[in-house]
């Protein structure tokens, strides 16, 4: 069974949404009533009518749709058929009228001739969530999303929320493969559902096309989004299928710096503000601080093998003297009992260290890299050339 309840909700308050919008245009429109008194009798204005009596009785209900029609309502809408045969209002109210597989049928007719009347999409979402098909559900989301812009509030985060559910990878791959105009939306939505991130891997590498253009997705936040949830194999493997792997055999990623960072922090976060920070360029890592500033340069964050490991570092040049930098590494991960913070100074141009990874029960470090200028000198520049981890 589809655990979709909270995307029938969502689907639910779309139609309070749309009779809100239909109570609006009866307070600015000219009467329907009027023109349904007119002779000869205007189709257009009896289905107008008959919709936005309906639309009231959905909001009157919160949100749902009402089990049977006042046989008046249902009488205008066979009116307004007759007039105007391509009524898909009239259709609707009709169907409302009817019961079981007929309502349907008659909502589906009413669908087909034209996509764009809230009233019968609203009732179309709320059956399709009611019978757990996700699929049509996904698409009848789809079509409100490219009909109304003020949709996108309500069905985003549910569309977002379904992927929490892994029976909607499929649908949704399908459905994005198309490249509608919301899939950008949805990435960035994606990204701030913690439910749904893992199975978001998942769906990317379904879609990921080598040399692919990236402007439908939100790659960076999306990664961002599984490493503050502590998904960290999941985002390992989503930068490595989008970074196309790595020929270096560092388990330090660009670490001598050769291309600007693109899914911080899986390769280098670099941190700036107007008093120190780092800038990553021309193949190198440049670092600045003024006088008595400093604190977090950058960061990555690396998977440790159960091994002895051995850092390398080299600078352009000597590094200044109060310039007070180190490597600090930290485990990233919640576990029982964490292993204590490893503090690495860096005083030469060029230095050869080794830790110990083979028993702290630790796979996700954080490696830092800190300093501060001291109080009474000028601050400082500097320019470290590469780092690299290796196990021993």
């Amino acid at each position: 069974m589809l655990k979709i309840f909270f995307i029938w909700i969502a689907a639910i308050s779309i139609a309070t949404i749309s009779g809100a919008t239909a109570m609006g245009a009866i307070a600015k429109a000219k009467s329907p009533e009027l023109a349904l008194s007119l002779s000869p009798q205007n189709g257009f204005a009896a289905q107008a009518m008959v919709s936005n009596v309906t639309m009231i009785a959905v909001i009157e209900k919160q949100g749902s749709f009402p089990d049977s029609i006042d046989p008046a309502w249902s009488a205008m809408a066979v009116q307004a058929f007759q007039s105007e045969a391509v009524s898909p209002d009239a259709i609707a109210v009709i169907a409302l009228s009817r019961t079981g597989y007929v309502r349907r049928k008659l909502m589906e007719k009413a669908f087909e001739l034209s996509r764009r009347r809230k009233t019968v999409i609203g009732w179309l979402i709320a059956d399709s969530g009611n019978r757990d098909e996700l699929t049509n559900l996904l698409n009848y989301y789809d079509t409100l999303l490219r009909s109304s812009s003020s949709a996108n509030s309500v069905v985003m985060p549910a569309m977002a929320s379904a992927l929490a559910d892994h029976s909607a990878i499929a649908p949704l791959a399908s459905l994005l493969s198309k490249k509608p105009p919301w899939a950008f939306r949805f990435w960035r939505q994606v990204s701030s559902t913690p439910q749904a991130t893992r199975n978001a891997v998942q769906l990317r590498q379904r879609l990921y096309r080598p040399g692919e253009l990236t402007d439908d997705y939100s790659d960076p936040s999306l990664i961002g989004a599984l490493v503050r949830g502590e998904q960290y194999r999941e985002a390992n493997e989503l930068h490595s299928l989008l970074s196309n792997g790595s020929s270096s055999s560092s388990l330090i990623k660009n670490g001598s710096f050769s291309y600007e960072p693109k899914y911080p922090p899986l390769d280098w976060q670099l941190f700036s503000t107007g008093e120190y920070g780092a800038v990553a360029t021309d193949g190198s890592l440049q670092i600045s601080a003024i006088a008595n500033s400093g604190g977090l340069f950058a960061r990555q964050l690396v998977r440790f093998p159960s091994a002895v490991l051995q850092i390398d570092t080299k600078f352009a040049s000597e590094i200044p003297e109060d310039a007070n930098l180190e490597l600090r590494i930290s485990c990233a991960e919640t576990i029982a009992i964490a292993p204590v913070p490893v503090r690495l100074p860096l005083t030469d141009q060029s230095e050869h260290k080794q830790i110990s990874n083979e028993s702290s029960g630790c796979s996700y470090f954080w490696f830092d890299i800190v300093g501060r200028a001291s109080e009474k000198g000028d601050g400082f520049d500097t320019v470290l050339e590469s780092v690299s981890l290796h196990p021993k």
